[in-house]
């Protein structure tokens, strides 16, 4: 995963979570929550500011309804989006739109779910 953007990561692992699970996201609704877990994981990592973060969660929440996520995809998304190593070094949202090459462990991972299902 090197490289790779994990918005894009992210969006896909909630667009296909969600139609396994009998439902699907409006058009732009998965990307836009998959900013928003990235976004979390950037404010946790790279310095990215509160009120960023919280501008991209409102506005996701606004205009494609809350996330498509249950607690019970949490073990399935990780594995997805992490390997079987449970970590990935990836790019993540910077301040001033920078990007940042991070890693994001399992751990932190289940807390930017929670964040997104709790936004």
């Amino acid at each position: 995963m090197d490289e790779t953007r994990f918005c894009k990561v992210l969006e896909q692992a909630f667009g296909k979570a969600a139609l396994e699970h009998g439902r699907q996201y409006p058009d732009g609704g998965a990307a836009a929550w998959g900013m928003v877990g990235a976004s979390y994981l950037g404010f946790a990592l790279c310095g990215l500011g509160s009120s960023c973060l919280r501008q991209l969660q409102y506005s996701a929440r606004e205009q494609f309804g809350p996330i498509i996520l249950d607690c019970k995809w949490y073990d399935s998304l990780k594995a997805e989006c992490l390997g079987h190593d449970g970590t990935a070094d990836t790019l993540l949202p910077g301040p001033d739109g920078t990007l940042c090459q991070c890693r994001v462990t399992a751990e932190l991972f289940l807390e930017m779910l929670d964040f997104c299902r709790e936004g």
